[in-house]
């Protein structure tokens, strides 16, 4: 298990500044705000699953192998407060600490290769370091965190980044000594055979086995294999989630319907009901939000057409806005302006 102590830390801002860390990370570092999105919608289902602490602490216990096996009640939930507005874009997926301990667990998921990754990982562990020291009072007795960061790769290209911060730093062997040693965990869905995914019996391990699937017969075969694997009425009831929604516009409508009754038959009629109802609420849901983002873009377009002083006649014909609404635009733009 990789670590991030404080004596790390202590080293690390002595050779660069944090400042200059944090200058350098805005200057330099890129950051792709707007990846393409999986196209089974994983990276959110992903992050949303780790949100669960009973997922979250069986994922630390199969994949990171700590010597005492972390308890759930043990987690907490660390909040993203620690990241200023200024790099709010650049904050990580999940940070979970131990209670009564000052040992964090950082989580990062990547399904595209970022080759600023030791970087940004560095730039994590620091920004969890500054926030836990700003409120205490430090003595000689102080003992200091520990950051146990972790990258899980769901992308389908070969990692080749190194995965310590020190391996990106310059070759100079007269100043070797005040490297930064920051070395990550690495969980590359590549590499985990199917059938030790299978036998993790967890959410998490479905979905990396789901990710393994490059073609929709692939993707289907592996769902069948998961039905047919767990036992675990919450995992079978997610599924009923992922097929239902995530997939509705990737899997026929037939095969939908004959995974889902699988999935009835092993979970039994009484549930099934109210997951059917659970089902139409998530399309509506959906339905909602299609809508929703329609709407905007509508008022988008009209305070584009007002400020470039288009007839308003255009502007309600183009967008289809009720008279009402535009005048309600033109009032807003009247108060930014």
């Amino acid at each position: 298990m990789k670590v991030f102590t404080y004596g790390q830390y202590i080293k690390c801002i002595h050779t660069l500044r944090l400042n200059a860390v944090m200058q350098l990370a805005e200057e330099s570092a890129t950051y792709n705000l707007n990846q393409v999105e999986k196209k089974y919608s994983h990276d959110k289902l992903i992050k949303n699953i780790l949100q669960d602490k009973k997922e979250a602490t069986q994922f630390i216990n199969q994949f990171i192998e700590p010597r005492e096996k972390v308890k759930e009640e043990q987690l907490i939930r660390y909040t993203n407060s620690y990241i200023t507005k200024k790099y709010k874009s650049k904050e990580p997926d999940l940070v979970y600490r131990l209670k009564n301990q000052d040992v964090f667990f950082l989580i990062e998921h990547q399904s595209t290769i970022d080759h600023n990754m030791p970087f940004r990982m560095l730039n994590y562990c620091l920004d969890i370091m500054q926030e836990w020291s700003r409120n205490k009072k430090i003595g000689k007795n102080t003992s200091y965190p520990i950051v146990v960061p972790i990258v899980i790769y769901t992308g389908s290209q070969k990692w080749k980044m190194p995965k310590n911060f020190r391996e990106k730093q310059i070759g100079d062997y007269v100043f070797e000594r005040y490297k930064i040693d920051l070395e990550y965990n690495f969980i590359d869905i590549n590499k985990l055979p199917r059938q030790i995914l299978l036998q993790k019996d967890s959410m998490f391990s479905y979905i990396m086995f789901l990710e393994k699937a490059e073609r929709t017969k692939e993707l289907v075969e592996n769902l069948e294999i998961m039905i047919q694997s767990t036992q675990n009425e919450k995992i079978l009831k997610e599924l009923v989630n992922i097929i239902s929604y995530l997939l509705e516009n990737v899997l026929e409508k037939e095969i939908q319907q004959k995974l889902l009754a699988k999935i009835e038959r092993k979970v039994g009629e009484k549930d099934m009901d109210r997951l059917e109802y659970l089902i139409q609420n998530m399309k509506e849901d959906r339905r909602r939000d299609i809508q929703q983002g329609k709407e905007a873009s509508k008022r988008i377009i009209a305070k584009n057409m007002l400020n470039k002083k288009l007839d308003e006649k255009i502007i309600l014909e183009t967008t289809e806005l009720k008279k009402e609404e535009l005048e309600k635009i033109k009032k807003e733009l009247a108060v930014a302006g």
